[in-house]
């Protein structure tokens, strides 16, 4: 008498595989979207924060003021410069910055607003008084807002909402 293999598998153990991989599939998608959106969002915030302390550092070195000009405020087509000119609007490219940024890398991430419109440097050390203030960034799918703080004496640092933390940033209620 002869026996078959049971090593080889059914059709319908084979479709119901695949069912399962597809059902959990479309449940991890949605997920790494937001995981994704919250990459973009740190690494927004983040170069904000290292283009603020570039603009400290180049004020310091070349002896003069140094500002960073936030440009598209409230949309998801914005952009900052750095640079030794006080009007520098990087979306019309009105001027030559040392560093400049804008949001084609960073789909779906808006700069949601900032205190004010330019942040000053000053040459003799590195403080930004009269010109410190907060930028928020906010991810459009989760909501979620990181925001970018700069003090009187030219730090900077970073905080996140209280209704939507972003993991490992301080929570912060002024961060709205």
């Amino acid at each position: 008498m002869h026996r078959p293999s049971q090593a080889g598998l059914t059709l319908i153990e084979v479709l119901i595989g695949l069912v399962l991989l597809a059902v959990l599939g479309g449940l991890a998608i949605p997920s790494f979207g937001d995981y994704l959106e919250r990459q973009r969002l740190k690494m927004a915030a983040e170069q904000l924060a290292e283009s603020l302390n570039l603009a400290r550092a180049e004020a310091l070195a070349q002896q003069q003021f140094m500002y960073v000009q936030l440009s598209g405020q409230g949309g998801e087509r914005w952009c900052y410069a750095v640079s030794a000119q006080a009007k520098c609007d990087c979306l019309t490219g009105a001027c030559l910055p040392v560093q400049r940024v804008d949001s084609t890398a960073l789909r779906g991430i808006e700069l949601a607003g900032s205190s004010r419109p330019m942040f000053r440097f000053n040459w003799k050390n590195g403080s930004a008084t009269g010109g410190n203030g907060t930028a928020s960034f906010v991810g459009q799918r989760t909501g979620q807002r990181l925001c970018v703080v700069l003090s009187n004496l030219g730090r900077v640092r970073m905080t996140t909402s209280k209704t939507k933390p972003v993991p490992g940033y301080t929570p912060d209620a002024g961060c709205s």
